[in-house]
């Protein structure tokens, strides 16, 4: 009896599937590529003068082994205003493009999750927006496949959020003119009031580690 209920249980434990994680993807519906095929060569940065932006060395990109995901790490974005603002002004805007390299093989992006945190005082309205696209290295024209999310937020606020949304697909005709492109992502974030003097009010990273976070999960075809 007892050896009985012990493999009953030993075979539930192998049914049941794991706790889900907003960071912890699977690829699935596409082939699996080689481990570590993509490369990432050369991260470019690119700050904007009505912004705080992001700073050459601040942004990272990183790559799973199995190249199912590619999640990029912005270590300094924050947007802030109020009285402890400092430095940092109501509008903060980066441009990232990245050098990649996957021999053989191309990728769209299936989904896409960020994180970030937000805190807002009364009269203060923030607006978080992030897009990407893949851009022809030979003639500069941007490619079948880009996307975008925003997320707004109204006071009183103050929490970290995580926003997801499902990749725009190229189509399998146009995939394979992605494995030559450059890989572009556009963030902002914005506070917006009408106060002269308006409360402590920020947009940063995480709670967590003060980091912006964005993870894509890639859908792989070989070209």
């Amino acid at each position: 009896m007892l050896h009985n209920l012990a493999l009953l249980f030993l075979f539930t434990l192998l049914l049941t599937p794991p706790a889900a994680s907003p960071f912890a993807f699977r690829q699935t519906g596409s082939p699996k590529p080689p481990k570590n095929i993509l490369k990432v060569s050369d991260v470019t940065v690119e700050t904007e003068a009505d912004g705080s932006g992001c700073r050459p060395g601040t942004v990272r990109v990183a790559v799973s082994e199995d190249s199912s995901l590619m999640t990029f790490i912005f270590d300094d974005f924050q947007a802030a205003v109020g009285p402890n603002a400092g430095s940092y002004r109501k509008r903060a805007l980066c441009r990232v493009s990245v050098t990649i390299s996957s021999p053989g093989w191309a990728f769209d992006v299936q989904s896409v999750d960020f994180r970030g945190y937000v805190r807002l005082g009364k009269g203060v309205q923030a607006s978080i927006v992030s897009r990407w696209k893949w851009v022809d290295m030979k003639t500069g024209a941007d490619l079948k496949g880009k996307g975008n999310m925003q997320k707004k937020v109204e006071a009183p606020f103050e929490e970290d959020f995580l926003l997801h949304k499902d990749g725009e697909t190229s189509g399998e005709a146009a995939v394979c003119q992605k494995a030559s492109a450059r890989f572009a992502i556009t963030l902002s974030a914005t506070l917006n009031t009408d106060l002269a003097s308006p409360p402590d009010s920020i947009i940063q990273g995480g709670s967590l580690d003060n980091s912006f976070k964005e993870q894509m999960l890639l859908g792989w075809k070989n070209c």
